[in-house]
């Protein structure tokens, strides 16, 4: 084991032994001196998840009384979603033109560093995003924008935004990087914003709200990408494997809903390279050295065959059929003409 790693381990051991207190104020140090074992790496993340279970424990026993204490309700029928107080209702789909083709590309990318104590802060999200959407708009044509430390308001009215602004022509690309949980006792994800507290879930955002939020964004090609612990349940409802041909002109003319997360219902490494988390760092190599019209299952498998190399994450890769998606669907990651 690597002096990094043993650090790391007593560092996690002391943090126990001071307290939860103690516990809530810091982050354990990274693995820098090498790639631990799986077994050693499963043991490091399991204990941090004891000390985040630890840290959000009066939010989770509020989940467990009310598991929809966290869901945020849906807009009026026939008003408009302004602000982030509901969420965007699904809007009939247009049928699809004979030779359906791409109208317009536009990306909206959340990182999250700045989490306030006890909520220990991240060092890579902006980075991440900010770089993605870099290569997203240089090399795809993507409109991009960029959220920064972003609260659970700011996040919903983004994706309203998108709601309202998307055409069933559109490509819409969403991305999340920042913390997660999973509750096993309701299986239900969560992303928690940089306003969101160890003492409620209120300020949490449910992977059940991230799904009709995914369903009233017409766009038939959409993608989301998670970048967050435990964000793997989000491709629960139809894995989706590489391989497989595909038509891109009949591809287009279904609704693609698709889900690439940094791994599994697992923590997830906030380790990485050149100052970006190693899924990350991944999905910018495999973006820029992606070409023509290129399916997101081979995206995400190389995704995956480089992340797996070197830690023992799993990213998936799901359709989210409660959203819309068609069976035989998929994002295509298509250069402009």
């Amino acid at each position: 084991m690597s002096r990094k790693l043993i650090s790391a381990a007593l560092f996690l051991a002391a943090m126990a032994a001071a307290g939860s207190a103690t516990a809530q104020m810091f982050r354990p140090p990274p693995f820098m001196g090498g790639v631990p074992g799986v077994a050693q790496f499963q043991a490091i993340q399991m204990q941090r998840h004891q000390a985040r279970t630890l840290l959000y424990r009066e939010a989770l026993e509020e989940l467990r009384k009310n598991p929809a204490a966290a869901d945020v309700p849906e807009c009026p029928v026939g008003q408009d979603a302004k602000g982030g107080q509901c969420l965007a209702r699904a809007k009939p789909e247009a049928a699809a033109p004979a030779a359906p083709q791409l109208r317009r590309r536009f990306a909206v990318l959340v990182g999250n560093n700045a989490y306030p104590a006890p909520i220990p802060p991240l060092e890579t999200p902006i980075a991440d995003v900010s770089r993605i959407a870099g290569v997203l708009q240089t090399r795809f044509g993507f409109e991009v924008r960029v959220i920064k430390d972003a609260g659970k308001a700011s996040i919903i009215e983004a994706l309203n935004k998108v709601a309202a602004e998307a055409g069933p022509d559109d490509s819409v690309l969403l991305m999340y990087a920042g913390h997660g949980y999973l509750l096993d006792e309701i299986n239900m994800g969560y992303w928690i914003p940089v306003d969101g507290s160890v003492k409620t879930a209120q300020g949490w955002i449910s992977n059940g709200d991230i799904s009709k939020l995914l369903s009233a964004i017409r766009a038939r090609q959409l993608i989301l990408i998670s970048d967050s612990c435990y964000s793997g349940s989000l491709t629960k409802e139809q894995k989706v494997t590489p391989g497989k041909e595909i038509n891109p002109e009949e591809v287009l003319k279904q609704r693609s809903v698709l889900v690439l997360s940094s791994g599994d219902d697992e923590p997830v490494s906030d380790e990485g390279k050149e100052g970006h988390s190693i899924f990350a760092w991944n999905l910018i190599k495999t973006l820029r050295s992606t070409g023509g019209i290129t399916p997101g299952t081979q995206v995400w498998n190389s995704v995956r065959t480089g992340v797996s190399k070197e830690y023992p994450q799993r990213p998936q890769y799901g359709a989210v059929v409660s959203a819309g998606h068609a069976e035989g669907g998929d994002f295509l990651f298509q250069m402009p003409r």
